[in-house]
């Protein structure tokens, strides 16, 4: 089979902002190591701490940059589960984002574009022992016809790709993207008696002491770990001294940070998507040979393993200029007649109108736990459904002067 039949010759794209090499090592590291302190990434680039904090003020203001921590939720009794709602009628997933936006449990939402497929892609934070509350309330919304169908990923693991600058030239400024050198890689490394490193699962970590402060402390440091606790302990009535105690001795000790995560896009927005790919091996080699060769590539950021799967499988999240986005798919078909990939399905997600919420921990009771309560939201839903089914809520104008030019045209 020929390789330059099917995949064509490397594109430059423009950057959206002009790295230097010491940039490009700051943004890796922060892929690589869970970093919560200043001082913690000056020590790993080797500069002083005060000039750590110009780096990030800089790439705050040219890039919007931040950096994310990720809850452990396995172990505060919640599970985040992925959910695809499929959804054809354009004025039922106006509803569903309007009303998972306010729902505290729904950590994103925005809409999902397959081909003809549309629905809402989200994720729900669902306390243990509810999995069957929720399962019956996704069925309520298929039986008034609100969503046609439905796909649930219970998340094992969720792990940072490094997202890195592999593919970027500093004496242009441009990226680039070499798919036939990746594909000709991947085969030698599945057809050599060496299998890179395993991704194995993670197993599900015991529950930990915690308590109303730690999920604060959890809920502010989701929105950029370098920001200061001193602002959340005047809103707690509480003392900054407190609050560090127990973000040292509770949120790091027993490790309630999962991990943390770049808020970066490398590519100039209006020409590139967001997406989610979901894929399926023929086999374990097969699969961590392909993840092996995502590393320091542009090209994903994020990776996910989930239950009630028969092939080893993997969801990734990335951001691609769009004509390397169906690159990516070509050579995904090109590793299906190599026998390594079984299957895969692309979601393109329309971020103009997406909306991201940190834990809930307003929603917490240290006596009764998590105040769980979907009925809200399921009778708003139907109710607002209802009204516009008779013409009393006009959906189908507002949705239309807030999309103009928006994804829905891809």
């Amino acid at each position: 089979m020929s390789l330059v039949a099917k995949q064509e010759s490397s594109r430059r794209y423009r950057s959206s902002y002009n790295y230097t090499p010491l940039i490009a090592k700051c943004i890796e590291v922060c892929y690589q190591t869970p970093i919560t302190k200043l001082h913690e990434l000056a020590k790993l680039l080797d500069i002083s701490v005060s000039y750590a904090h110009f780096l990030i003020k800089k790439l705050k203001k040219s890039l919007f940059f931040k950096i994310w921590a990720f809850p452990y939720h396995d172990k505060i009794g919640l599970r985040a589960l992925r959910c695809f709602l499929q959804a054809k009628h354009v004025v039922y997933r106006q509803i569903l984002l309007e009303f998972f936006s306010r729902c505290d449990f729904v950590a994103y939402s925005a809409q999902y574009y397959r081909g003809s497929d549309k629905g809402i892609y989200c994720e729900f934070l669902v306390p243990d022992g509810w999995g069957e509350y929720f399962a019956s309330f996704l069925e309520s919304l298929s039986s008034h016809g609100i969503i046609d169908a439905y796909t649930i990923r219970p998340v094992i693991t969720f792990k940072n790709i490094v997202m890195g600058f592999e593919w970027y030239d500093f004496s242009t400024n441009t990226w680039y993207f070499n798919w036939q050198t990746m594909l000709k890689d991947l085969l030698l490394k599945i057809d050599s008696h060496t299998s890179p490193h395993g991704y194995e699962l993670e197993l599900l970590k015991s529950k930990v002491k915690f308590d109303f402060y730690d999920l604060c402390i959890l809920h502010h440091l989701e929105q950029d770990v370098f920001t200061p606790l001193a602002p959340l302990a005047s809103k707690l009535g509480t003392s900054p001294q407190n609050l560090s105690y127990h973000f040292r001795n509770h949120v790091l000790k027993n490790g309630l940070i999962r991990f943390t995560r770049p808020y970066w896009y490398p590519f100039l927005f209006e020409e590139s998507s967001p997406y989610i790919l979901d894929l399926e091996f023929e086999n374990n080699k097969a699969l961590n040979c392909f993840l092996e060769s995502l590393h320091r590539k542009p090209i994903a950021y994020s990776r996910i393993s989930y239950e009630q799967v028969t092939h080893p499988s993997v969801m990734l999240m990335g951001f691609l200029p769009y004509y390397e986005l169906f690159n990516f798919t070509n050579l995904l078909d090109l590793l299906k007649d190599y026998g390594m990939v079984k299957d895969y399905n692309y979601y393109i997600i329309d971020v103009h109108r997406s909306n991201v919420k940190s834990l809930p921990c307003h929603c917490y009771d240290e006596s009764t736990g998590w105040r769980f309560d979907l009925e809200p939201c399921l009778r708003g839903i139907l109710k607002t459904a209802k009204k516009a089914q008779e013409g009393k809520v006009n959906y189908v104008a507002k949705f239309a002067s807030a999309t103009d030019n928006k994804i829905e045209s891809i």
